[in-house]
Formats: structure tokens, C-alpha cells, sequence
């Protein structure tokens, strides 16, 4: 008796399920005509919107520009509209093909046609066969007219001609024909156009450009959205009635991955084909239709029923029971890494043959010459059918021999390159490599730049070493001398009790002691710009006034070295952007140099001048003393121009200033020529 009962309801919920799809089946098909109804009045709209709009009736005066300059010469006429107007003859081209036309000098007479179909001059008294006729008429002047001679929407049409008419500048071909000389093209002039399109032509071009065949209401696609809603929800409501034992059929157990490509290719076709259902007899419902629509809200309801699963079971036990790929996860995951494996080792292997391939392009033509060459021979093999094969085999062992002899030469070659290189691992970087290399001969190049680099560098090492030995001595020296002197001093203070000769003393104590601070200064500076940690306070500073105050300054001594300047200075000013103190110090070290090592009752020459961009300062003085150093020597800390080391200087003067002009993106640069010593800097 129970069971009855069950059976019963389990009916009644299968009764239920049926009138849930049904009743937005019947719904749907009765709207077919209301529908049908609003999308005829909506492609009529759409067509009158695109037959009075600006941008179809702007064509004909595009049209009638282009005809006339490609009558005068078509190649020409194309080539400046694809360059200067490539939207203009895109639209022409486009609309061409769908138009009738019949052009008439300022006489009447008849001076160029053509027609779409039927192949006669279009004529007066045929334009009853026409949907739409126009004639355009362009005065003496260029200027265009127009006048509706046939339309279906004459009156709107007059208006939006008289509007572009009135604002020439709205629509493209205004820029044309405003500015058509500066494009080596013609205005019509003295002419009348007279366009037409059947019917047919019409429909098709307002088809292909400027509405779509479907014009579904907004309201239809919303009412279709609520019903699959509507249905989906009843899935979800009805297993809530215990007592109708629904939901948990097996048909509603479906896997997700079946699920949902079902439910998305039901849901996408309904969408994209709702109107041609509608529209394909004129809104009349056949059989075939409650059919479709029975098939589509079904498969809603058998789909949400089967989504409803992941409520029931929950999410993770849903992937678990429901899920194919997770089923058959373990056979996916070994699927992937085998292919995977497979995959990495191929391109493993393949990247690893292109590495170990470090030929020139030289040779890698040669390669393809000789792979060319193998295709070419085992094309012409294959094609002897039976006998290629004996054929082949022939090629194959001559092959084998060719290749095995190939790479013996190439070892024998290759020896000969790591002996080479062998050698100057060991140190000798005058190793020739002799013979033919053949495929390793651009190795020959680059290991004779290696060799040189090498040589260099070495030579650079054995540079320094030697400059940071005498480096040493200099400091040694420099350093030692006023310290020796302070000490004997002490001791002679320390035992004098004339108070005269004490003073005497203390101030040669106090002169060496400065002398001593002024070369640890001078140390502690070109350390500093020599490790780059020097803030610049980059300001405009005038060239010319700061190396007359440093002069100036200095005059003193240059007195008393009977030192005669001759300064040449430009008119105007010199600002460049640099740090002023660091520049007084440039000055000040080239102008001490000066006073202590030029030659006395000799003149000095100082230039200032702009050169294109740059700044350039050039001091030229004769020497004292022979000069024997390299002019890139002399530029190195703790070295002097006087060898014996007599005078005062520290030997950082020059370095200091070099460094700073480097410091401040300057240039630095000496020479000489016999006695002759010339600094010059650019900034």
C-alpha cells in the first residue's frame, strides 16, 4: 500500500515536471506573431534610419567626385585617394557595384553610364523601375546641388541633403574638395550625375552596410531569460516536497563536464536562433517548433537538476562523485607526466644539439649546401621504386665513409686548436696556429684577439706593479724628507738655550710641519677623487673671471719667477655648470705648476675659448728642466718634473687636477713638444 502511495506522488512530480516545461513552451509560441509583428516594424525603422541618414546620402557626392577624376585618369585618381583617402575610395569600391549611373555634360549629352544589371543607359522614362533615383548637379565652380527625383522617404531625404549641403564641413569629401588641388586632383565642374538603385540592390547594400537581418526586442530576450529561470528554479523548488521523491533520479546524476557543455550549447543555440525561429514562416507555428522548444526548456530543467547535486553533496563531494576528471585524475596526472617527460626530453635533446653547434654562418651555409644536396639525392633514390633501394644502400655506405673521414679531418683540426689554446693557458701568448682549421677557422681570429688581450692586460699588471712601487718610494720620500727634518729640529730645540736661534727653529718646525699637513691634505684629496667619494655643488660659474682671480692670486710668485703671461680671453662670457671650488683648485694647481717648473724670464701663453659645444682652456709654458717623463706619467700621483725631487711640490698637483676635470665630465690632456708642456682641458 506504501509503495502505491510513492508511486503515486513520484507520478504527480513527474506530472508537475511536465507542466513546468510546457507551460513556457506554449508561452513562447503564442508570442511568435506579437514578435514577429515588432521586428518587421523594427527592420522598417532600421531601413528609413539608414535611407534619410547623412552617411548613405554622402556617398553620392563621393561617388560623383571619384567618377569624374578617374575619367580624367583613373590610375592617377586611385593612387592619391589609397595614400591621402583611403577611406573614401574603401566606401566607393564597396558601394559601387550596387548603383546605376548616367553622367551628362553642361549640353545634356550623355558623357559617361554604367549599370549594375541590366547592362542600357539609365533613362528617363525608365526610372519607375527604380526604388531610389537622385541627381547630382556641380556648377561651373565646383559647387554641388542635389534634387530627389524617386525614394521612399523623399521628404526626409530632402532634408538631410539640404543640411549637408549647408554644413559642407560635417561630412569626409569636404576635406577633398577644399584642398582638391593640393592633391593634384579635379573638382567636378559642368556636370550632372543622375544615380539609381533597384529594389534589389538596394535591400542587398542596406543588408551588407548598415543593419542586421535580426531585430529581436529587447523585452523577447528578457522574457526568455525569466522562463529558463523560471524552469531552472522549479528544479531546485520541487525536490524541497519530500513528499514528491524528486531530484535524486539517476538521470539527474549526470557527470559536471557533460552537464555543462550540454546546458551552454543549449542556452548559446537558443540565443543565436530565437529570432529565426520566429521569423522563418512569418511568426506561423509549426509541429516542429513545440518540438524544439520542448527539447530546449527540458534540457534546462534535466541540467539545473543535475547542478542542484552540488547542494545536496556539497561542493567537494560533488568534484569527488560527479567530476570525470577527477575520477580519472590518476590516469590524467600519469597521461601528463609521461608527455611531459617525453616533451622535456625532446627539447632537451634538441636544445642541446643546437648548443653543442658553434659553427660560423659560413659554415652553417656549407651544412645547408650539403643537406640540400642529400635531399636532392635521396629524392632522385626514392623515385627508382625497387632498384632505389639497392641504390641507397650503395649511397649509405659511401656516406658512412665520407662522414667517418670528415670527422677524423675534424679531430686532426681541432687538436691542432687545443694545443694552441693549451699553450697560452700556459703562458705563451705567442703561440701561432698553423694550417688549415677548416670549420674551426674563425677560432683562428678570435684567439689571436684573446692572445692580445691577454698581452695587455699583462702589460697593464707590469704597469701597475711598477707605478705602485714607485708609488711607494715617492710617498716614502716626500714624506720622509719633512718628517726628518722636524725630528732633527726637536733635538736641536731641545738642546739650544739661545732664545734667537730657538725662534729660528720654530720656524723651520712650524714651516715643515705645515709643509706636512699640506701633503697629507693633498694625499687625503686624490684619494678621495680617485675613489669617486666627492660631492659636486654644480653651479653656473664664469670660465674667464675665475681663472683671472686664481691668477691674480698667484701673481706673487709668478713675479718672482719672472714669469710674462699672454692671456687670451673671448669677449663675452663663459658659463659652464661646474663645482667652483674644485675648478679654483684646477687653476690654481696648472698655475703653481707653472711657477714652480717653467723656465724663468719666459713667457706663458693661456687661451680661453668656446669651440661648437665645449669649453676649452689651453696653458702652454717652457720648462726648466729637460723633459724626459711621458705625458702620461706626469699625471700619476706622487710624480714630479724634477726627478731629483728638490723642489716643494707634493707630485699631486697634476693628479688632483686631472681628477677633478674627470670628476665634473671635463677632459684632461697633456703634451709636450722638447721643452714645450701644454695642458689642455674642455668642459
Amino acid at each position: 500500500m506504501l509503495d502505491t502511495k510513492l508511486k503515486n506522488r513520484h507520478k504527480l512530480a513527474v506530472v508537475l515536471i511536465i507542466c513546468t516545461i510546457l507551460l513556457p513552451v506554449f508561452y513562447v509560441t503564442s508570442q511568435y506573431q506579437n514578435y514577429n509583428e515588432a521586428m518587421i516594424q523594427r527592420e522598417a525603422k532600421a531601413r528609413k534610419d539608414a535611407l534619410i541618414s547623412e552617411e548613405f546620402l554622402e556617398q553620392f557626392l563621393e561617388t560623383g567626385y571619384i567618377l569624374y577624376n578617374r575619367a580624367l585618369d583613373r590610375e592617377m585618381a586611385d593612387e592619391v585617394l589609397e595614400n591621402d583617402f583611403p577611406g573614401i575610395l574603401g566606401d566607393f569600391q564597396w558601394f559601387y557595384p550596387y548603383l546605376d549611373y548616367r553622367v551628362e555634360d553642361e549640353e545634356g549629352d550623355v558623357v559617361d553610364f554604367s549599370t549594375a544589371n541590366a547592362g542600357n543607359i539609365l533613362k528617363d522614362n525608365k526610372l519607375s523601375d527604380y526604388e531610389f533615383v537622385l541627381a547630382v548637379s556641380y556648377n561651373s565652380k565646383g559647387n554641388p546641388s542635389i534634387k530627389m527625383l524617386r525614394g521612399e522617404y523623399e521628404e526626409e531625404q530632402r532634408i538631410v541633403i539640404r543640411r549637408l549641403l549647408d554644413s559642407p564641413d560635417s561630412y569626409e569629401t569636404y576635406e577633398l574638395l577644399k584642398n582638391t588641388k593640393d592633391y593634384g586632383l579635379e573638382c567636378p565642374a559642368e556636370r550632372t550625375y543622375y544615380y539609381a538603385m533597384d529594389k534589389d540592390n538596394l535591400q542587398d547594400y542596406l543588408e551588407e552596410g548598415y543593419y542586421y537581418e535580426e531585430y529581436l526586442p529587447d523585452y523577447a530576450v528578457s522574457t526568455m531569460l525569466f522562463l529558463m529561470l523560471f524552469t531552472a528554479g522549479a528544479s531546485w523548488i520541487y525536490p524541497l516536497f519530500r513528499s514528491l521523491h524528486t531530484g535524486q533520479e539517476k538521470i539527474f546524476k549526470a557527470p559536471f563536464e557533460v552537464t555543462a557543455v550540454i546546458a551552454i550549447s543549449v542556452f548559446s543555440m537558443t540565443m543565436e536562433n530565437y529570432a529565426w525561429m520566429i521569423e522563418k514562416r512569418d511568426g506561423a507555428v509549426w509541429l516542429e517548433d513545440y518540438a524544439y522548444w520542448i527539447v530546449v526548456f527540458g534540457a534546462i530543467y534535466w541540467a539545473s537538476s543535475c547542478f542542484r547535486q552540488i547542494y545536496v553533496l556539497g561542493p567537494a563531494d560533488y568534484l569527488k562523485k560527479r567530476s570525470l576528471l577527477y575520477i580519472s585524475r590518476k590516469y590524467v596526472k600519469r597521461i601528463w607526466i609521461c608527455l611531459k617527460d617525453k616533451v622535456t626530453k625532446l627539447v632537451k635533446r634538441i636544445y642541446e644539439s643546437f648548443q653543442n653547434v658553434d659553427l660560423s654562418e659560413e659554415n652553417n651555409k656549407i651544412i645547408f649546401k650539403i643537406v640540400f644536396v642529400n635531399f636532392c639525392v635521396l629524392a632522385v633514390l626514392c623515385s627508382m621504386w625497387f632498384f632505389g633501394i639497392a641504390a641507397l644502400v650503395i649511397y649509405s655506405v659511401l656516406l658512412f665513409l665520407f662522414l667517418q673521414k670528415y670527422y677524423r679531418d675534424l679531430q686532426k683540426k681541432y687538436a691542432v686548436l687545443l694545443d694552441a689554446v693549451n699553450q697560452i693557458a700556459d703562458g705563451n701568448l705567442d703561440a701561432e696556429i698553423k694550417g688549415d682549421l677548416g670549420v674551426f677557422s674563425p677560432f683562428r681570429s678570435e684567439i689571436t684577439k684573446i692572445q692580445t688581450g691577454f698581452k695587455k692586460a699583462v702589460e697593464e699588471e707590469v704597469k701597475s706593479q711598477r707605478m705602485k712601487t714607485e708609488l711607494i718610494t715617492n710617498v716614502s720620500h716626500d714624506l720622509k724628507t719633512p718628517l726628518t727634518a722636524i725630528i732633527t729640529y726637536v733635538n736641536l730645540l731641545k738642546e739650544e738655550e739661545d732664545e734667537e736661534k730657538q725662534k729660528a727653529y720654530i720656524e723651520v718646525l712650524e714651516s715643515k710641519s705645515l709643509r706636512l699637513k699640506a701633503l697629507i691634505e693633498d694625499l687625503f684629496e686624490i684619494s678621495k677623487a680617485s675613489s669617486k667619494n666627492i660631492t659636486l655643488h654644480i653651479v653656473d660659474v664664469d670660465i674667464v673671471n675665475l681663472f683671472k682671480q686664481v691668477k691674480l692670486e698667484l701673481e706673487d710668485k709668478f713675479q718672482a719667477a719672472d714669469i710674462d703671461f699672454r692671456c687670451k680671453y673671448p669677449n663675452e662670457k663663459l658659463i659652464v655648470p661646474l663645482d667652483s671650488q674644485k675648478t679654483y683648485r684646477i687653476f690654481e694647481n696648472l698655475l703653481v705648476n707653472i711657477s714652480k717648473y717653467a723656465m724663468p724670464h719666459t713667457r706663458a701663453y693661456v687661451e680661453i675659448a668656446r669651440e661648437g659645444a665645449e669649453t676649452v682652456i689651453r696653458i702652454k709654458n717652457i720648462s726648466a728642466e729637460e723633459i724626459t717623463f711621458h705625458p702620461e706619467e706626469i699625471t700619476e700621483r706622487f710624480v714630479r718634473g724634477d726627478v731629483s725631487r728638490n723642489t716643494e711640490g707634493s707630485g699631486l698637483g697634476l693628479a688632483i687636477a686631472k681628477s677633478f676635470t674627470e670628476l665634473q665630465k671635463g677632459k684632461f690632456k697633456i703634451e709636450t713638444e722638447a721643452d714645450l708642456f701644454k695642458v689642455e682641458i674642455k668642459f
